[in-house]
């Protein structure tokens, strides 16, 4: 890529040596994604437009490096790779932020499990299996108000949580839910129908625990589960 920009820059002749690519070519390499110093202007020994076109580099690298490396590092460290919805670690963060700002509650908890992901893994494969999962994060996203916050908390378990929430605003939003599974269904793209179960809580107030909040928003999960309710 740099030397595609150094030879539109310089307008490199045909003809010009082969070894002074090469070299070229390894200090690319070994720049990586290291912070280096510009070189000095007054550097006899290389060209103007080689120093020019080296200097062009060090600093993109140096922007990689302050600039877009620690923004990525930072939006990972709170992300799921496979969905890139928020983690585990994000909501423990974020679970602390709002037992210190009691604006916020109520907060509802909303406890999703993936209907028969097993069963689509043991007939065809994981990869399928985690297209479901990508899937039904994306009707999350999508179904939720700006400011909630969609959690992966492992395997096929999902969480949103709903600052000041009511009950009315939670069912809209598994409403919204299971719309739009509907519309996924309807495009018969995936091999099985996508289904879901879900329950819900509200945590009233930062004294409550939290686990309990979570283990009631679980219990009526999987009564609905067994109901065969979403």
């Amino acid at each position: 890529m740099f030397l595609k920009a150094f030879r539109r820059r310089i307008s490199l002749p045909e003809n010009y040596p082969q070894e002074l690519l090469s070299v070229l070519n390894r200090v690319e390499e070994l720049i990586g994604w290291n912070f280096v110093k510009r070189l000095p202007s007054g550097e006899a020994a290389l060209s103007r437009p080689i120093l020019e076109a080296l200097n062009d580099l060090t600093d993109s690298v140096e922007f990689l490096v302050r600039r877009v490396v620690p923004r990525r590092v930072s939006y990972y460290a709170f992300r799921d790779p496979l969905t890139e919805v928020f983690n585990r670690y994000f909501l423990q963060e974020q679970i602390h932020f709002f037992a210190r700002n009691r604006e916020n509650f109520p907060i509802g908890v909303i406890y999703l499990d993936l209907n028969n992901l097993k069963t689509v893994n043991d007939r065809f494969g994981h990869k399928v299996g985690d297209l479901y999962i990508q899937r039904f994060a994306s009707v999350l996203r999508s179904s939720v108000r700006k400011g909630d916050l969609v959690v992966r908390i492992g395997g096929d378990e999902f969480l949103i949580v709903v600052p000041r929430a009511t009950e009315k605003i939670i069912e809209e939003i598994v409403r919204r839910i299971r719309n739009n599974v509907d519309l996924i269904n309807m495009e018969g793209t995936l091999p099985v129908p996508l289904s879901f179960s879900a329950g819900w809580s509200l945590w009233t107030s930062p004294e409550e625990p939290f686990e309990e909040v979570l283990e009631r928003a679980d219990r009526v999960m999987y009564i609905n589960k067994f109901l065969g309710k979403s």
